[in-house]
C-alpha cells in the first residue's frame, strides 16, 4: 500500500512539529531524511520552497508548509473528534495568532540569537532579550493552564514546543541559566519526557535515490 512521502530533517523545529502531528494523528508515511548541506535532486525537483518539511501526498500533490501539513494531519486522522480537540473552534482565532507570533516575530530573534555569526551587524544580547520576552509572555499563559489554552494541548502547542527547545538548546550551548520560568520549563518537559519523543527524534539515515523504504513512526 502506498504511503505519503515526508521529506525532513531530524533536527528542524518545522518537520519536528509536522513529524508530532503525524504521531498524534497516527498516520504512517515514508520518511526521507535530507541532508541540508546536500539535498537531494528529486527533493529539489519537488520543493518550490527547497526547505524542509514537504509532503508529498498519494495523489503526488505537494504540500510545502508545516503548518499544512498538520492541518491535512488532522483532517486524514481516523482518530474520532481529533479535530475538535485539537483545534476547537472557539479557539481558532486565538490559536493562529500564536502560531503566527512564533513563527514570524519569535523566529526572527531566536535565529539571529543562535545563529548569530550567520547575520550581519546582529546583535546576540539584543536578540536573546527580545526572543525572552516571548518566552515570558507565554510563561504567563502556561502559569494559567498547563497549555496555551487550557488542560489539552492544542495544535498552537504542537507548532511551538520545538522552537521554545531549540531556544533552550541555544542558551545551553552558550552556558546561559536562568532563561526558563517553572511553568514553561514543565510545559516543555511534557512534550521532552512523552513516551513518543524517542520515536519523533529517531535518526535515520540519509535518503538517496537508491535508499530502502524507511517509514514514520518507525
Amino acid at each position: 500500500m502506498k504511503n505519503e512521502i515526508l521529506y525532513s530533517f531530524r533536527r528542524c523545529p518545522y518537520a519536528i512539529r509536522a513529524r508530532w502531528a503525524l504521531i498524534i494523528c497516527e498516520i504512517k508515511v515514508e520518511i526521507r531524511e535530507i541532508d541540508l548541506k546536500n539535498k537531494a535532486q528529486d527533493f529539489l525537483n519537488q520543493s518550490k520552497t527547497k526547505t524542509v518539511p514537504i509532503l508529498i501526498k498519494k495523489n503526488n500533490e505537494v504540500i510545502e508548509e508545516s503548518l499544512e501539513i498538520i492541518l491535512w494531519a488532522l483532517s486524514e486522522s481516523k482518530k474520532e473528534n481529533i479535530k475538535l480537540i485539537y483545534l476547537p473552534d472557539n479557539k481558532k482565532k486565538d490559536i493562529f495568532e500564536i502560531i503566527n507570533e512564533n513563527d514570524n516575530e519569535f523566529k526572527y530573534h531566536l535565529d539571529r540569537f543562535k545563529y548569530s555569526t550567520r547575520y550581519e551587524n546582529s546583535n546576540e544580547e539584543l536578540h536573546y532579550s527580545n526572543a525572552i520576552k516571548f518566552i515570558n509572555k507565554w510563561n504567563e499563559l502556561l502559569t494559567v493552564n498547563k497549555y496555551f489554552f487550557g488542560d489539552n494541548p492544542t495544535i498552537a502547542d504542537w507548532s511551538i514546543w520545538p522552537f521554545v527547545r531549540q531556544f533552550k538548546i541555544a542558551c545551553e550551548s552558550q552556558k546561559r541559566t536562568n532563561y526558563f520560568e517553572p511553568s514553561i520549563k514543565k510545559w516543555l518537559d511534557s512534550f521532552e519526557k512523552d513516551k513518543d519523543f524517542k520515536s519523533l527524534m529517531y535518526k535515520y539515515e540519509l535518503w538517496g535515490p537508491n535508499s530502502r523504504k524507511n517509514y514514520f513512526p518507525s
